[in-house]
C-alpha cells in the first residue's frame, strides 16, 4: 500500500505534507509540519454572536458543538464525512481537517474552524499513486470531544514534570501503511519533554520520554 503526500495550495505553507511514516516517528513529525500552519484571520467581521472558548481542547461542549456543527454543513448533512489522514486542533480555537467530497471522492477539501465558525472549503492538490480510500477514514471513528479528555490527562501527567506544560495542540492521525489511528500531544518541561498517545477513545496508551 503506497502513499499520498497531501500538499495544500491555499496556504502560505507550499512545503507542508502529511507522511505516514512509523507511528510515533511521524507524530513528531507530522507536529512539527502542522505547528507551522498560519492561517489570516479573515477581513471580514463575524456578523453573528458567537461563542468562542478561551481554550478550544479543554473544553468539551465546545468541540461537540463544532463537530455537529461540521455534520450540518450543507455538503456533508445525512453523509459519512470521511478525513483525510489526519486532525488537528489547537487550544487557540483552531481545528483543521481535509475531508473527502462525498460527491467527487477524489477530491479533497480543508476546512478551518475558527473563531466559532467552519470556513468555506478550499481545494487541495493531492500528489502520489496509493488510494485515496486508504487514506481517509471515517469522521464517527472519533470524537472531537476527546480531546478535552485527553488535555486533562496530560495536564495531571505535567504536573509530576519539572516546569511541565501540556502543549496546546493535539490531533489524529491515521497510519496508512496499518490502517490504524491514534491521537498525538506533547508535554513541555524544564528538563524533559514526553509524547502522549492514546486510542481513538482518548484512553493512554503511553507517555514516552523523548
Amino acid at each position: 500500500m503506497k502513499k499520498i503526500v497531501l500538499s495544500l495550495i491555499t496556504i502560505s505553507i507550499l512545503g507542508l505534507s502529511y507522511s505516514c511514516k512509523d507511528e510515533k516517528k511521524d507524530a513528531a513529525t507530522t507536529e512539527n509540519s502542522n505547528d507551522s500552519i498560519a492561517t489570516t484571520p479573515d477581513s471580514e467581521e463575524n456578523t453573528e454572536t458567537a461563542t468562542v472558548s478561551e481554550n478550544l481542547i479543554a473544553d468539551a461542549p465546545a468541540l461537540k458543538k463544532a463537530e455537529d456543527e461540521l455534520k450540518n454543513l450543507p455538503k456533508f448533512k445525512g453523509k459519512d464525512i470521511k478525513i483525510f489522514q489526519n486532525v488537528h486542533f489547537y487550544e487557540d480555537g483552531r481545528i483543521i481537517l481535509a475531508l473527502q467530497d462525498p460527491e467527487k471522492p477524489d477530491n479533497i477539501d480543508e476546512y478551518t474552524f475558527d473563531d466559532g465558525k467552519w470556513s468555506e472549503p478550499q481545494a487541495v492538490q493531492i500528489s502520489g499513486d496509493g488510494k485515496t480510500e486508504d487514506n481517509v477514514f471515517p469522521l464517527s471513528d472519533i470524537k472531537f470531544e476527546t480531546v478535552a479528555n485527553i488535555y486533562k490527562q496530560i495536564e495531571e501527567k505535567a504536573k509530576s514534570i519539572e516546569g511541565g506544560k501540556a502543549q496546546g495542540h493535539i490531533y489524529y492521525n491515521l497510519n496508512v501503511m496499518n490502517q490504524t489511528g491514534q491521537w498525538y500531544t506533547n508535554i513541555d518541561g524544564t528538563r524533559e519533554k514526553y509524547s502522549g498517545y492514546f486510542n481513538a477513545d482518548g484512553s493512554l496508551k503511553e507517555f514516552s520520554k523523548n
